[in-house]
């Protein structure tokens, strides 16, 4: 499948922006790149999806926790009025790009996921509306960093609880006939990995100005590969 149609969730956060911005140059490849955005942040980043939309980017404003809001988001359904309650607010760039030249709706067929950690167990609902959606027909969910599944000692960490909750539905509830799925790995990144997170030090990292390192395994002989968010 040639992705033509892209949603993607978390596209302000951490990991999302480096996502999209990736995706400005290519967006001339792509029929339709949207983003879905909560009313607090297009209240809070609004001059920078303005920008957006001056470079074609959909912005779709709602809760990623309404499932209406959702469903009407991938199957492209959604109305670009104002929204009365948010009127400071917008939803597209255009008056009715999801409209094709025979006024027919076009749904998302690729989801991408970048919700952050607080948030990785609202992708379970994301899922299985992409699978019961007629047009979704691949979803990247959060994963990035670390692996969680083949790492013998990631899989027990507590932060990948959740994305192995993600996993389970996708590979034991849904099957790639309904909905297929990929894994995005990179390994630990570097802009997170080169300080000391407060309390979680068994993940190893450098405080510079507090002169310590917390290095990983036994004797600090663990091996890593690290991966900067821009690359």
């Amino acid at each position: 499948m040639s992705p033509k149609n892209l949603l993607i969730f978390g596209a302000t956060g951490t990991i999302g922006s480096f996502i999209l911005e990736a995706l400005l140059p290519a967006r001339s490849q792509f029929d339709r790149v949207a983003i879905f955005t909560s009313p607090r942040t297009a209240e809070t980043k609004a001059a920078y999806l303005e920008k957006l939309k001056a470079q074609n980017i959909e912005v779709i404003v709602g809760d990623v926790e309404d499932a209406n809001a959702v469903k009407t988001a991938y199957n492209g359904t959604y109305t670009y009025t104002s929204n009365p309650s948010y009127p400071r607010l917008f939803y597209t760039s255009k008056p009715v790009p999801n409209l094709n030249t025979n006024n027919t709706k076009i749904g998302i067929d690729t989801v991408i996921s970048a919700l952050g950690r607080m948030a990785l167990a609202q992708q379970i609902p994301l899922i299985r509306l992409a699978a019961a959606s007629p047009s979704v027909k691949l979803f990247l969910p959060s994963e990035y960093g670390t692996d969680i599944a083949y790492g013998p000692a990631s899989a027990n960490e507590k932060p990948h609880q959740q994305k192995l909750k993600v996993r389970a539905v996708l590979e034991k509830e849904i099957s790639r006939e309904q909905l297929d799925y990929a894994y995005v790995v990179t390994g630990p990144f570097a802009e997170m990995y080169l300080h000391l997170t407060p309390g979680v030090d068994e993940a190893g990292g450098w405080d510079v100005k507090a002169r310590k390192a917390v290095l990983l395994g036994e004797k600090g002989e663990a091996r890593v590969s690290l991966t900067t968010m821009k690359e």
